[in-house]
């Protein structure tokens, strides 16, 4: 069974809401799955996982949502090397097409310079959640059988 951590990072309740349906992929997909607000974990803890799925949400001109900033950039003084990752998030293509979802290349970008290796295509959702819940399972259930 692989041992996964889910992180994310949620301020409207958007990426919270996905990331139970991702984790319900997840474990259908076999994954033993521990799950975490970003508030709550050390990025060490990274360490003692096979597969790594972060959440995030992009604010602004492509920010990551305020409680992922720290954990960002602490994420530069921890080796990831041998890790499988995946990461999923909401954004708003309409008010900002230029920066959709950007916090879902960063993440991926700060997590190949750690070492980890992105497993599949991040989850993009455009605007409300609701509609994409089995998209967001499904996604999940993909990640496992990505490994």
């Amino acid at each position: 069974m692989t041992k996964t951590i889910l992180i994310y990072g949620s301020t409207t309740g958007n990426t919270e809401t996905l990331s139970e349906v991702v984790v319900e992929g997840l474990e259908q997909g076999g994954a033993e799955v521990t799950v975490k607000n970003v508030t709550e974990v050390s990025v060490n803890e990274l360490e003692d996982y096979d597969l790594i799925v972060l959440g995030c949400s992009t604010w602004g001109e492509g920010e990551l949502q305020d409680d992922f900033i720290d954990f960002y950039d602490e994420m530069k003084s921890v080796s990831l090397t041998g890790k499988k990752a995946a990461v999923f998030g909401p954004g708003d293509s309409e008010m900002y097409p230029d920066s959709f979802c950007e916090a879902v290349d960063m993440l991926e970008d700060k997590l190949k310079k750690s070492g980890a290796e992105i497993i599949i295509e991040g989850l993009k959702v455009d605007g409300d959640v609701e509609p994409v819940m089995e998209d967001a399972r499904n996604w999940g259930i993909k990640v496992v059988e990505s490994l």
